[in-house]
């Protein structure tokens, strides 16, 4: 719990400094502290920023860290009165500002070209009489009601930037603003909106664009799916987006596109062989553009744990890894001459680090240490393995095995089951999670192998590393073949004389929760289990969720397959477990409702299996507070200690 998270990093425009958020767990405060700092981008001391004001970090660490386009100003976002608000701080000085005001707080902005206005979004203010029954007591949620529409809005800033004129919205309230970008002349603003919010909203978005000064908006990209997170390039002749190419489906890849702006032609898409893609920047000459990627061209086979550095021509297509090595990279950034990338570096078995890489060379330098402690740390081996399963089909995952282990020495095996079903594991010392502030997990599988376990990560068909075919074959058929990669996988390690066959675990939460509590009802080879967030009943899960509509995509809805839900929920087969299992479930849970959990307990309670519940009060599909986390983070070593030998043989 002591270990420290980098959670953003920007480039300065000049490419001599780079920003960066580092987040700490406080078991103290009971949050994780977000701490501003700037480095120089050839290395150096870096200097803390910004102490007085609190970066956003409810319940996570969340800056969007921005620097003003002359170079003087770091801008994030920080908490005021409980919302978050657009501050910018001084470097030379340590001066830092707060530059809007919203009501209902700031959820994403972007400078304008000249540095004198701010475009942000905004969620729309409860109406009086809304507000006047919240005081009152009296006021009922309406189910199915719209929610308040969040506005794209501008706000010019005063000489120095340190107060601001009254805000303008751009956008009307039939608008859900998601994204937005200025264009490099500052005369309008690209933005992605969704006629509707909730879960599914990010399948429903257009591009369109609106003049700074105001007036009607204008459609760029007009069609179904996803189509979000503009961005022009340089010399303003094209918008680059993300896309799930004309599909609403949680299965379709998240592609690059781009869409010239003089003709009105049809965006072209780079499907990058079913990349999903991110964090999209355009190289200087507008000829190219640079992404992160999973899955697809750069992301099968033993590669399918990193997230390379991608740069794909606009002209020809062609995409070439940028970066080298066993990695996994987040929040890319570049400076204004396109000569350096900033961005946060994930090697095996670490937390992460900033790098700064050369565009000509690509050669990449570490310029943080923010976890010396973990060099004094013994740490076992992290590595990619492959087996095959039932079929034929090659599977992958990643081994995790004890610090000094040696080769021919049975341990005992906890295997990991990630969530989704279309999510996977990346390198680094939290695998499930080192795309956010890593203590978030609920298993500390660095510490549990420490104690003398190995870690199965499998990467199963349906989730990451497989194209969207792959993610397409368990469609109505969750616990089939997924569950036999998994079996294989344990299989091959047994017979490898890497695993114990009497010495066996499972655990994982959502998707992952699921997979072990349906494991536990197919084969009792298991000594122990552990579910978080865990799916038992799939019909409960389409009815109460906040995202149900995912379960009509793989299942159809329930009074159209009834069997199907049923023979696919691990409820259906409680009678068969026997193995003992620890359940593990937010109070405030949306995304898999805590119903799920409460009936498998309570079937297996009254079959008198061995099970248990622990309910983490606030809560929700996640757990946030570092107590929660570290209660959770225990309370698994302890569960696989009891009903595991790890003494060595």
């Amino acid at each position: 719990m002591s270990f420290r998270s980098i959670v953003d990093v920007s480039m300065s425009p000049q490419g001599d400094r780079v920003a960066y958020v580092v987040s700490t767990p406080s078991l103290t405060r009971n949050q994780h502290v977000a701490e501003l700092f700037v480095v120089p981008a050839s290395g150096g001391v870096p200097k803390r920023l910004a102490d007085t004001t609190r970066v956003l970090n409810t319940p996570l660490p969340s800056p969007k860290l921005r620097w003003s386009p002359d170079g003087t100003r770091i801008s994030f976002l920080g908490l005021t009165a409980g919302k978050p608000q657009v501050f910018a701080v001084d470097p030379s000085t340590n001066d830092a500002r707060a530059l809007t005001d919203a009501a209902e707080g700031t959820s994403a902005y972007e400078w304008a070209p000249d540095g004198r206005s701010l475009a942000y979004l905004t969620r729309d203010p409860a109406p009086e009489e809304e507000q006047r029954r919240q005081q009152d007591m009296s006021f009922v949620i309406h189910a199915g009601a719209p929610e308040r529409a969040n506005r794209l809005a501008v706000r010019r800033l005063q000489t120095g930037g340190d107060t601001a004129a009254a805000a303008r919205l751009l956008t009307p309230p039939s608008y859900y603003v998601d994204s937005l970008a200025f264009s490099p002349d500052g005369k309008e603003i690209a933005f992605a909106a969704a006629p509707a919010g909730g879960f599914m909203s990010q399948y429903m978005t257009r591009i369109y664009a609106v003049p700074f000064g105001g007036g009607t908006s204008r459609v760029i990209v007009d069609r179904p799916g996803m189509n979000s997170t503009p961005e022009y390039s340089p010399d303003g002749a094209h918008i680059a987006f993300i896309t799930s190419n004309g599909v609403a489906s949680l299965m379709s890849p998240r592609s690059l596109a781009v869409v010239r702006l003089a003709d009105g032609a049809p965006p072209r898409t780079f499907p990058l062989d079913d990349a999903w893609v991110s964090d999209v920047t355009w190289a200087r000459d507008s000829k190219s553009v640079y992404l992160l990627a999973t899955d697809g061209t750069f992301g099968r086979r033993e590669h399918m744990f990193e997230q390379p550095i991608v740069r794909v021509s606009i002209e020809s297509g062609k995409a070439e890894r940028f970066d080298r090595g066993a990695a996994a990279n987040y929040s890319l950034t570049i400076s204004r001459d396109g000569a350096r990338l900033a961005h946060r570096v994930v090697e095996p078995q670490t937390m992460g680090d900033v790098f700064v890489t050369d565009a000509a060379s690509g050669r990449a330098t570490k310029i943080t240490d923010v976890n010396p402690e973990l060099r004094d740390l013994a740490r076992g081996e992290q590595k990619a393995i492959v087996w095959r399963s039932f079929d034929g089909m090659e599977i992958w995952g990643l081994l995790l095995t004890p610090p000094g282990y040696t080769a021919g020495r049975k341990v005992p095996l906890l295997v990991y089951c990630h969530g989704g079903p279309n999510g996977g594991v990346t390198y680094g010392l939290f695998p499930q999670f080192m795309h956010v502030v890593s203590q978030v997990d609920y298993y500390p599988v660095e510490a549990m192998a420490s104690a003398g376990f190995a870690i199965l990560f499998p990467m199963p068909r349906g989730g990451a590393g497989y194209g969207e075919a792959g993610q397409r074959s368990i469609v109505n058929a969750w616990g089939e073949a997924d569950y036999k990669d998994i079996m294989t996988g344990v299989d091959d390690l047994v017979a490898k004389g890497i695993a114990d066959p009497d010495r066996l675990g499972v655990m994982g939460a959502s998707y992952g929760g699921y997979m072990t509590n349906w494991i536990v009802t197919q084969t009792n080879r298991f000594k122990a289990a552990s579910a978080g967030a865990s799916l038992s009943d799939l019909a409960d899960e389409y009815f109460l969720s906040d995202a149900g509509e995912i379960m009509a995509e793989y299942f159809k809805r329930p009074w159209e397959a009834r069997e199907s839900y049923a023979a696919h929920s691990p409820l259906t087969f409680a009678d068969r477990v026997t193995t003992p299992l620890l359940i593990q479930h937010g109070e405030r849970d949306n995304r898999v409702p805590i119903a799920n959990a409460w009936k498998f307990y309570r079937a297996l309670k009254q079959m008198g299996k061995t099970v248990e519940l622990d309910i983490h009060p606030r809560s929700g599909h996640v757990f946030y507070e570092p107590m929660q986390e570290r209660q959770a983070m225990r309370r698994n070593l302890e569960w696989f200690m009891k009903w595991i030998a790890v003494k060595s043989d």
